[in-house]
Parts: structure tokens; C-alpha cells; sequence
């Protein structure tokens, strides 16, 4: 009898070694080559500065006179913020970049990925490129980067976009498989490696409302950038790192801001525009209904109508 017992255990353990080897080799993916992704998802303007240890990738496009910082989110690139460069490029001077631990610019060395760093950082770029009076928007942590940025620098901003941006505490509100995973302190170095793309993929679906609008191209840039040497690592240690501790810092925001938010976010709690519209004085606010946590790649040509409004620019000159 104890003979048959150990044999269905072993039979038991055998097949759990077998299964999760199954599980690893089906999932686990090497790092990108750095050279292919730059030959893939590199812009018609992308360039490379050295700021703080790192070739950091933006792109500068557009004919206008007034300069126009974009900063997309956690897990996103630059190319988040395509559509609207489409719609405003003749109004604006408009600047975008890969954040570090992002996109094609990737790890900092140094490791570090707290708020003082990018804002540090963030200071540091804008500087080498010369940026002195702009409009600056920011979705998600892009949008937690840029209310920080102002609040340091408030005269170097001239107006502020926050887009389901992040700021407040969200305690006991569920976030996206992925990036839960990446916070875990015991999963998230084992997806350094082994990294599901279904996983990745249904992340990205949580950050739409509306799925039809989710493209298989999409899905592949935010899956290769990852991919990029050392962004897996950084999303993870971003993830456990970032402590929005500050939040009672917002009120203290002085420039004039719009804040745009998509009403079935699944990211940040929708809840969250509210406190930063009462808390911003004299903010204006919208509401988009029916959509989820990125307005800019969702409704691009909406949510582009409004900011342009909110700059002031002539709407009888967009088609």
C-alpha cells in the first residue's frame, strides 16, 4: 500500500516537473536585439542623447512655434502619442521621448526608478535639449511625471494635460494582470525571462475600453519593447519602487491644467479624476464615456480636438 501511495506521488511530482517545464519553455523569451527594435520601431525623426548614463530615444517633429512635451506611461513608448502627433504637427513643436525602462532607451544603470529619479532625470533631458516654455501632457505615470515636473518648475510650463494620470494612493483597486505580476517581489524577477505574451497582451486589452480597437501591431510593439535588454527588469523594480506618497502635493499644482479621463479605466480609478479636478484649482475637466485608460490611442482624434481647444488654437483650422 505505502508502495502505491509513493508511486502516485512520484507520478505526481514527475508530472508537475514536466508541466512546468512546458510552461517555461513555451514562455520564455530572450532578451530583444537592441539594433533590430531600433531598425523596427525607430521614427523618421528618432534620435538618441546621452542624458544620465543613457541613449535616450525621443523624436522632435512639427511646425509650429510653441513647444509641446508629450510623456506616455508605464510599459508604453513614445509611439503611444502617434495620432495626436498626426493632428497637431502643424500647431506645434512637438517633443516625445522613451522614458528609462522604457521603449528604445531602456535600463537606468544606476538601477534606480523612484520619483526623484525621473524628475531628476526629466530635468536633465529637457535642459539638453533646450526646452524653456512649453505645454507639456503626461498619461498615466507620464502624467504623475509631468504634475511633479511643474510643481519644481512651474514657470517653464506653460499649460498642463493629464490624462488618467497617476498621483493618489490606489489601495484596494484592482490593477492589470501584468503589472501586478511585475510588482510581486517573488514572480516579478522570473518574468525577466519567462514572460507570457498572452499576459502582456491582455494588459494592454485592459487599457482599452473598446477591444475592436486593439490592433495586432500594437500588440507586437508593446510585447518587442519590453523585450528590449533590460526593460523587464526595470518595469519590475518601476512597479515596486514607485510610492505615490506625494499626493498632497497636487493642490500645489498652479498652472493651468486640463484633465481628460477615460470613464472605464481599468488602471487608474476613474474616482481619481475627480480629486485631481478638486484639488487643481481652476482645472478644467472631461470625461470621456466608454473609454478606458488611454484616450490618446483610443478617441486620438477627440481627445486631440479638446487639448487643442484648451491651447487656444483656432478649431476653424482642424479638418
Amino acid at each position: 500500500m505505502l508502495r502505491k501511495i509513493l508511486g502516485v506521488l512520484l507520478g505526481i511530482f514527475v508530472l508537475s516537473v514536466i508541466v512546468v517545464g512546458l510552461i517555461v519553455a513555451f514562455n520564455y523569451h530572450a532578451d530583444k536585439d537592441l539594433t533590430s527594435l531600433k531598425e523596427k520601431y525607430s521614427l523618421l525623426g528618432s534620435n538618441f542623447i546621452e542624458v544620465k548614463g543613457m541613449p535616450v530615444h525621443y523624436v522632435i517633429e512639427g511646425n509650429g512655434k510653441k513647444n509641446f512635451l508629450l510623456l506616455h506611461g508605464t510599459g508604453s513608448s513614445l509611439h503611444t502619442w502617434d495620432a495626436w502627433v498626426d493632428i497637431m504637427k502643424d500647431h506645434f513643436r512637438i517633443i516625445r521621448l522613451d522614458l528609462p525602462g522604457f521603449g528604445l532607451t531602456g535600463p537606468n544603470p544606476k538601477e534606480r526608478y523612484d520619483r526623484i529619479f525621473y524628475t531628476l532625470f526629466l530635468e536633465s533631458f529637457i535642459q539638453k535639449i533646450g526646452l524653456d516654455d512649453f505645454h507639456m501632457a503626461g498619461n498615466s505615470f507620464g502624467g504623475y511625471l509631468a504634475w511633479n515636473y511643474a510643481l519644481k518648475n512651474p514657470y517653464n510650463v506653460d499649460k498642463l494635460i493629464l490624462l488618467n494620470a497617476s498621483g493618489y494612493p490606489r489601495e484596494g483597486y484592482k490593477m492589470p494582470l501584468g503589472f501586478k505580476l511585475a510588482k510581486n517581489e517573488t514572480i516579478g524577477p522570473l518574468m525577466e525571462k519567462i514572460t507570457p505574451k498572452r499576459i502582456v497582451s491582455k494588459t494592454v486589452y485592459d487599457a482599452y475600453e473598446d477591444d475592436g480597437k486593439v490592433t495586432d501591431e500594437t500588440l507586437d510593439r508593446y510585447f518587442d519593447l519590453l523585450l528590449r535588454e533590460g526593460n523587464r527588469k526595470a518595469m519590475m523594480l518601476k512597479m515596486q519602487h514607485i510610492a505615490y506618497d506625494n499626493w498632497r502635493d497636487i493642490g500645489k499644482v498652479k498652472n493651468p491644467t486640463l484633465i481628460l479621463w477615460g470613464s472605464e479605466d481599468a488602471v487608474v480609478p476613474a474616482s481619481h479624476a475627480y480629486k485631481f479636478h478638486k484639488d487643481i484649482k481652476h482645472s478644467e475637466f472631461i470625461m470621456y464615456e466608454d473609454i478606458g485608460h488611454l484616450p490618446m490611442e483610443e478617441i486620438p482624434k477627440q481627445s486631440a480636438l479638446d487639448v487643442l481647444e484648451f491651447l487656444n488654437i483656432n478649431m476653424a483650422s482642424i479638418e
